[in-house]
This record gives C-alpha cells, structure tokens and sequence, in this order.
C-alpha cells in the first residue's frame, strides 16, 4: 500500500539510459566546470587550446595504429630503425619493420604540422581582433 502522497513506482518510470548516453553525462558534468574556468584564464585562446588537444589526441591514436598491425600481424614490436636492422635482410619482416617505422615518422610530422599551423593560424586572427602585427606579415 503506498501512502496519498507518494505515486507508485512503476517500471516505466524508471529511465534506462545507454552506456554512450552515461557517457555523455558524465563528460558533460566534467568538462562543463573545466569549461567555464578555461574561458575565465585563457579568454579567447580556449576554444584554440581545446581543439589543439583534441587534435593530439586523434592523431597520436591514429599513431598506435602501424605498431598494433605490426604486433598482430608479425608477432613483433617495431619502436626505431635499429630494430629494423637487426632482422635478416632477406625476410618481409625487415622491410616490414621500415614501413612501420618511417609511417611512425610521418603520422608524428603530421601531428606537429598541424599544431603548428593551427597554433599560427590562431595566432594571428587574435592579433588581428586586438589590431596588432599579424605573425609572417611585414
């Protein structure tokens, strides 16, 4: 029996949410603070200072992706080109090993270009807002 005040509890009541939709919770309840705060300190470098990171952090995931086909297909862990050297010339797992390595390389050129350019590009639209000389312009 449940009293005048309290409804019933039925089972339709209860909301089910999904893993992703927890997810999603408790990353808004932790970054929604962090968010605040990070305008309040940097201003308009923020949204600048997120978007770098979140392009790190793609990119250096992107980057684990040669080692784990090289640890899946070979059976091996390729971390430089002294490695590489010290499989026989003759078997695939040398040039194998190269191409792991030298695409390592690149994806890391990639990363450093792009916050690079997204650092210098931001750079300058702020010192465009606040009337100063653009970065690379006479």
């Amino acid at each position: 029996m449940s009293s005048p005040q309290t409804p019933p509890k039925s089972p339709a009541s209860k909301i089910q949410l999904t893993p992703r939709e927890k997810a999603e919770k408790v990353l808004a309840a932790v970054f929604d603070p962090v968010d605040v705060i990070g305008k309040a300190v940097m201003g308009d470098l923020w949204k600048t200072f997120c978007e770098t990171v979140q392009d790190a952090i793609a990119l250096s995931l992107l980057l684990q992706i040669p080692s784990l086909i090289g640890k899946w297909i070979l059976g091996k862990e390729f971390s430089g080109f002294d490695v590489c050297m010290q499989e026989s010339p003759l078997g695939v797992n040398r040039y194998a090993c190269f191409i792991i390595v030298i695409s390592d390389f690149c994806l890391w050129m990639v990363l450093a270009g792009r916050v690079i350019s997204r650092f210098l590009s931001d750079l300058n639209q702020l010192l465009a807002k606040k009337g100063g000389q653009r970065v690379g312009k006479p």
